[in-house]
């Protein structure tokens, strides 16, 4: 029998969540036939343990590199029709397959990752915040799960740990992630597919339980990388669309100027916000708490952060091209 999909999960030096990613798999039945191709990205300490442990999954070793190109070689290794990019921190519901449907048309199906039952109390209140449209803008859709299929679907909807392909986008068009990509390199080959006419889905009923950052520390360095990789994207693969994603930065300069001058009529705009953060609280999660404010404050900030260093480190390469091209569009250059 053909193998109908492929599970890629990359994986570094985080083994008690790739047991139970893997356990979770094994306990959502499905009808189809599947593998599993976990790859290490730069540490083999476990290899062997794993492979007796799950005899029917492969593992395979990659010298440390970005996890795009670590997702790539797992695409070399692959049989299966479909690929399923999933990430080592996250596990699926038992009846995820029974909600997959490989006959509507799609070239690229995801669905949203959802806070762990088991998550503390700071890990479900960030599970909170990024289903919020106030602190996430477009991408809360990515965290939140509604009754709306979507048959046109962008990168605002669809992220990496919970991502369907088919395998012919890398085998036969040459499609790839961009490896100069260190994080959310998802939305760089969304956009170039999205371009290229394919058809992109988002069923909410897909969703995975994704495990949120312990702490604030870590919360905020991933976050700050987020924003830095959102400037690279855009260099790479300039859009106008894009820019709503620069708002943050706005939003992070307004504050700076509030600091030296409190006189300034953004103390009202912030104050706004910060009533508005509550209201939405109080109606969508039905509680009132200081820090559920503070989170959206704390993330946009990190966020904006992120884009200034992006903007410091890739902002030259930008301008040199916008000089050349006079254009805010560019010819893609992942495949």
């Amino acid at each position: 029998m053909p193998m109908k999909y492929s599970i890629i999960i990359v994986t570094y030096n985080r083994q008690k969540e790739l047991v139970q990613c893997l356990e979770s798999i094994r306990k959502s039945p499905t009808s189809h036939s599947f593998e599993v191709v976990v790859v290490f990205n730069g540490d083999r300490t476990n290899i062997e343990r794993f492979s007796r442990i799950y005899k029917d999954y492969s593992f395979h070793f990659i010298h440390k590199t970005t996890p795009a190109a670590a997702r790539n070689f797992g695409v070399t290794k692959v049989r299966g029709e479909y690929l399923f990019f999933l990430d080592d921190d996250c596990t699926l519901p038992p009846d995820y397959f029974s909600h997959l449907n490989f006959d509507n048309g799609w070239d690229v199906l995801g669905g949203p990752d959802q806070t762990t039952k088991s998550a503390s109390v700071f890990q479900k209140l960030t599970g909170e915040v990024l289903s919020s449209p106030l602190c996430m803008g477009p991408t809360y859709k990515r965290h939140t799960k509604t009754d709306r299929y979507s048959s046109d679907s962008s990168e605002r909807e669809l992220i990496l740990c919970n991502l369907w392909m088919k395998t012919s986008l890398f085998h036969a068009e040459g499609f790839k992630f961009n490896t100069d990509l260190f994080r959310n390199e998802e939305n760089f080959l969304l956009k170039e597919l999205k371009e290229k006419g394919k058809i992109l889905h988002y069923s909410p009923k897909i969703y995975v339980y994704h495990l949120r950052k312990e702490n604030l520390e870590k919360l905020g360095a991933a976050v700050i990388k987020s924003g830095e990789c959102r400037v690279l994207n855009f260099v790479t693969l300039p859009n106008r669309k894009e820019l709503i994603y620069f708002l943050p930065l706005v939003s992070f300069l307004s504050f700076l100027w509030l600091v030296f001058h409190p006189q300034s009529f953004l103390i009202f705009v912030f104050a706004i916000y910060a009533l508005t953060v509550a209201l939405y609280n109080a109606v969508v999660w039905k509680s009132f708490s200081f820090k559920y404010i503070f989170m959206h404050y704390f993330i946009l900030g990190a966020y904006a952060i992120g884009l200034s260093k992006g903007l410091w480190k890739f902002g030259p390469i930008f301008y040199n091209n916008f000089k050349e091209n006079r254009s805010f569009i560019n010819e893609s250059s992942s495949k």
